[in-house]
């Protein structure tokens, strides 16, 4: 009877587990039965590209380079990334008026806007669609028992690094076998007086106070 010790098994479940949450990602509810979300998952030296991006953005958003930072220690255990993103343009023609345009057509002719988080505009069920892909792989993850996390800063670095291509709006599901959960400890990379200064300043108005979305 062969033997497989502990360390061999976690990374291989590890692997397999990212596999079944980008499975249930891809069979989850979506609004028309349009299935485009594009999944993709992330090794090693992608994550370490997506650490020093997001590092580098410190002058622009603290909360990103503080996610760069703990990107890094994320790597000294097992764990892994998946990135899902979409197009912006609507392919529904539902014209709802949700995205700001009377119809689809309107939005899918309007000048781009690029920004540090996405492109837009976008069609509204677009980013409920990925919204629900993300939900899924995440709650796939819990179930299995994984410590997870949904990042939006580790995917607009892998939109910007081109680690996931063709997309214009995306996010990412990062799990980890850590021996402990390490992501909900905020203050291991600054001090609570810090964290509640960039708190205050950044997160109120959810736009460019947020994560330095567009310049001023």
């Amino acid at each position: 009877m062969a033997i497989v010790e502990m360390d061999t098994m976690v990374k291989a479940g590890l692997d397999r587990a990212v596999e079944l949450m980008a499975l249930a990602a891809h069979n989850s509810f979506r609004f028309n039965d349009r299935n485009t979300v594009k999944i993709i998952s992330v090794g090693r030296e992608e994550m370490e590209q997506l650490a020093e991006y997001c590092f580098s953005l410190g002058d622009m958003s603290p909360l990103a380079a503080r996610d760069g930072r703990h990107l890094v220690q994320l790597m000294k255990e097992p764990c892994a990334l998946l990135v899902m993103g979409d197009k912006r343009r609507s392919d529904f023609n539902y014209n709802c008026g949700a995205c700001g345009f009377r119809t689809c057509k309107e939005l899918n002719t309007a000048e781009e806007m690029e920004s540090l988080t996405a492109n837009g505009p976008s069609c509204l069920f677009k980013n409920i669609n990925l919204g629900i892909a993300a939900n899924v792989a995440a709650s796939t993850a819990h179930r299995l028992g994984l410590h997870c996390r949904v990042f939006s800063t580790l995917a607009f670095a892998a939109m910007a690094m081109e680690v996931i291509t063709d997309v214009d709006v995306c996010v990412s599901v990062s799990v980890s076998a850590a021996r402990k959960n390490p992501y909900f400890d905020r203050h291991e990379f600054w001090t609570k007086d810090y964290w509640d200064e960039i708190f205050a300043k950044e997160f109120p108005t959810y736009n460019r106070g947020f994560i330095g979305a567009v310049e001023d």
